[in-house]
């Protein structure tokens, strides 16, 4: 087995905490050289690259490398990035290992690096509690008419503002991931009944979080079932628009509607149209199709919407889990052991 070090580019965020990935790490058989290099694409070109090909005037803001970063990329045996330019892999000739910094992987060539033979690793489950936590903080927000309760201190006007509980209510959660799974645990400390739906769910199917659980077949019984819906599932061609008219339509009247999973799954304009014709009684989306929301959108003006800027997951609390993650990957990459997170490449 090599001893040469593992030379390891973390490009994101800014100012990562080296000291705990090295401490984390230090069981690893090969020493670690941990390069600090910060590196970032823009949002817009982010967003550009989940849709290939990327426009050349986007590619020609892409921001140019420095001589550092090149020298590191060139060395870099593992990267640890929120970006990774398909142009730029020729740069990258030992690069065996990439740690995405997010769950999601539209903006990574994965084509190109099955064909490479590089790994790829995802952020699954490092934000799982916190957005769990912002799920219920919401919901919360949403059933005990919280806006309410602030209007009426401002208005100086005491009035009870009625509400519901989520107590004895049906939560039914899309994608029982290990976001999906973090919310269904607190549903049940809520004691609400728990529905789910996981896309490798055979019939039969069982999960100690959830008290149902199906194939994408139980969808339509899941939103007619359910007094709250909270999407987690990935975007992929077979979830895209997956909550479109028929599914609105299809939903318990007076349900909540809450996308933490990506924008791409509801069909925007008929979510706007259920909760002007106060079918939905709520929505909560911390993710838009077009991100940031553009000032001209029909959401911000949407009766009975939660909107927030895709922010359910506090960035301290995540990247210490991501980086306790990447630690024990490091130890596992060394000792040549399968890697927690690891994607199936094309």
């Amino acid at each position: 087995m090599s001893r040469d070090p593992i030379v390891v580019c973390l490009h994101h965020p800014k100012d990562p905490d080296v000291g705990l990935v090295a401490e984390r790490a230090s069981a690893s058989r090969r020493p670690l050289d941990l390069r600090v290099l910060p590196f970032k694409e823009s949002v817009k070109l982010r967003r550009a690259r989940q849709a290939p090909p990327v426009p050349a005037e986007l590619l020609a803001e892409a921001p140019a490398p420095s001589a550092e970063l090149l020298d590191g990329w060139n060395a870099a045996e593992v990267l640890f990035t929120l970006d990774l330019p398909a142009e730029r892999l020729d740069d990258m000739p030992n690069l065996k290992w990439v740690q995405a910094y997010s769950a999601g992987l539209e903006q990574y060539p994965l084509e190109e690096l099955g064909r490479r033979g590089i790994r790829l690793t995802n952020a699954a489950g490092a934000g799982a509690p916190a957005i769990a936590e912002f799920v219920f903080g919401r919901l919360i927000e949403v059933c005990r008419n919280l806006r309410s309760i602030e209007a009426m201190q401002s208005a100086r006007d005491f009035h009870r503002p009625g509400g519901r509980t989520l107590s004895g209510k049906t939560l039914g959660i899309v994608g029982l991931g290990a976001i999906g799974s973090a919310v269904a645990r607190l549903g049940r400390a809520f004691e609400m009944k728990t529905l789910a739906t996981r896309r490798s769910a055979r019939f039969g199917a069982t999960s100690p979080d959830v008290d149902v659980l199906s194939g994408p077949e139980g969808l339509g019984r899941l939103l007619s079932d359910s007094d709250v819906v909270v999407l987690c599932a990935p975007a992929t061609p077979e979830t895209e628009g997956l909550i479109g008219a028929e599914a609105l339509a299809g939903m318990k009247k007076g349900a909540v509607l809450c996308n933490v999973a990506r924008g791409a799954l509801v069909d925007e304009e008929a979510l706007v149209a259920s909760l002007a014709a106060e079918h939905l009684g709520a929505a909560i989306l911390d993710v838009t199709r077009e991100e940031p929301l553009p000032q001209d959108s029909i959401l911000w003006d949407a009766p009975n919407l939660y909107l927030s800027p895709h922010s359910s997951i506090p960035p301290d609390a995540y990247d210490a889990r991501l980086f306790a993650l990447f630690a024990e990957n490091l130890v596992r990459y060394a000792e040549g052991e399968p890697l927690v997170n690891e994607i199936s490449l094309p």
